[in-house]
């Protein structure tokens, strides 16, 4: 089957989606909210960094990562793969006692939003390789809306629920050290079995730590009502970008014209 990153529109839009971030936590968009008005811009720009580099980096960042992310994304969808290493994780085992499940569990909850971002750009590619077959702008709010938008409530719901479990577990100062521990003991015991595991296995389990590890900066120094306050601003942006996309394509359907003016 043909991957999407070998699909000649596919650039397009990665860099439609990674705008369309851009516009959604810019200072113009997020002055509809007055109650996050106390959020440093710096903290916004890191987070909006983290989205770009991390959860959407542009092709070339996509084609290096390619390995490695099929890797995690076996791992997120078989999470057994990697709890059979358990048992030889005697240090981690020691260290995280009786939180070790729940480090294990949480770990892989929060990279399943990162498996699913890549999803949700697989049901977006279909409306946009026909927009772009007709030769309309995916960089064009209006027609970015009918990109996001071509994916189901329930697959956007869904997709929301997992970015902001990823956030809430870089904002837990307490969970995220264990996460971090086991997963180097992992990656450990995995370069131990070289005749069992593979290094793009290995990579895969480390891109995991590097995502959770990279994240951990935003929240760096932060008192828990002001964790609470970007949690509660990420939630609220990524479902008003949703569902206000939807409002404005309804609108578009009743009679407004797509073509260039």
């Amino acid at each position: 089957m043909k991957s999407l990153l070998d699909e000649q529109e596919f650039p397009t839009l990665i860099r439609a989606y990674r705008s369309a971030l851009q516009r959604r936590y810019s200072t113009e968009n997020l002055n509809r909210y007055p109650r996050f008005s106390g959020i440093p811009r710096e903290r916004v720009d890191l987070l909006v960094r983290y989205f770009l580099e991390l959860l959407y980096p542009e092709l070339e960042g996509r084609r290096r990562l390619d390995g490695a992310f099929s890797s995690l994304a076996g791992f997120v969808h078989s999470p057994s793969k990697v709890f059979g290493l358990l048992g030889s994780l005697s240090g981690a085992v020691f260290k995280l006692g009786r939180h070790l499940r729940s480090a294990f569990q949480a770990g892989f909850a929060a990279l399943h939003s990162y498996v699913t971002a890549h999803k949700f750009e697989e049901l977006m590619f279909k409306r946009a390789k026909s927009l772009l077959n007709e030769g309309l702008d995916l960089e064009r709010p209006e027609i970015f809306d009918i990109v996001l938008t071509s994916v189901s409530l329930k697959e956007a719901d869904d997709f929301r629920r997992d970015i902001v479990l990823l956030f809430r577990t870089l904002s837990n100062p307490e969970l995220l050290p264990r996460i971090r521990n086991l997963m180097d003991a992992v990656v450990r015991t995995m370069k131990s079995k070289p005749k069992i595991y593979s290094q793009t296995e290995i990579e895969g389990i480390l891109l995991g730590a590097n995502i959770l590890s990279s994240g951990e900066r935003l929240f760096q120094g932060m008192s828990r009502s002001e964790m609470d306050l970007i949690l509660d601003a990420i939630e609220t942006v990524e479902k008003d970008s949703f569902y206000d996309a939807l409002e404005r394509v309804q609108k578009i359907e009743s009679g407004e014209s797509l073509s260039e003016n």
